[in-house]
């Protein structure tokens, strides 16, 4: 998803060019890296958390990263492409990933909820009515090192995908530059 959207900002930076600003970039160079990170944070602590305490799908997992909000491997994604648009300073370019974000996970997000909802019942109605869907509650995000946590092993399974987004926006922010200097 970060690939495709990568080659259109490649393709279309001269249909909506902007004059850059090095202090601003720098500051949302650094505050998108910084969602980028935390996003992934975000995912390798829910889906090691859950792969610690699922017992092989037996139990409702609702503590961890799970009591923040009830997607947060879907949420962390999110972050992540929050922070490359944040990066690249194309807002117009928000509303095509919050598009096809939502196009591809919130019909997952209700297969899922169903399948939930058959297998553990009541006590998965309790959770929803406790854990927020989407987005976690203010409060909760100023005692975040309670609920996330971080093993190294856990990382393993997500370091292919941290690596690519990493080299993407590398490698975008390396165009915009090539182009700027090209362009002189």
């Amino acid at each position: 998803m970060f690939l495709g959207l990568g080659m259109i900002i490649l393709l279309s930076n001269s249909a909506f060019p902007y004059q850059r600003q090095p202090v601003l970039d720098g500051m949302m160079n650094a505050l998108g890296m910084g969602l980028i990170l935390f996003g992934f944070l975000f995912r390798i602590s829910a889906r090691g958390y859950k792969e610690e305490n699922t017992s092989n799908g037996n139990a409702l997992v609702k503590t961890g990263p799970y009591a923040v909000i009830r997607n947060p491997m879907y949420f962390g994604t999110f972050i992540i492409g929050t922070g490359v648009v944040v990066m690249l300073l194309e807002l117009w370019l928000f509303f095509l990933f919050a598009a096809v974000f939502f196009m591809i996970y919130f019909p997952q997000m209700k297969k899922e909820e169903k399948v939930l909802l058959e297998r553990f019942g009541q006590e998965y109605k309790e959770y929803c009515q406790l854990t927020p869907k989407y987005f976690p509650r203010f409060d909760y995000l100023f005692r975040l090192n309670q609920y996330v946590s971080l093993k190294p092993f856990w990382i393993k399974k997500e370091i292919i995908s941290l690596v690519t987004t990493v080299l993407v926006v590398i490698m975008i922010e390396t165009w915009e530059y090539a182009r700027l200097f090209w362009h002189k």
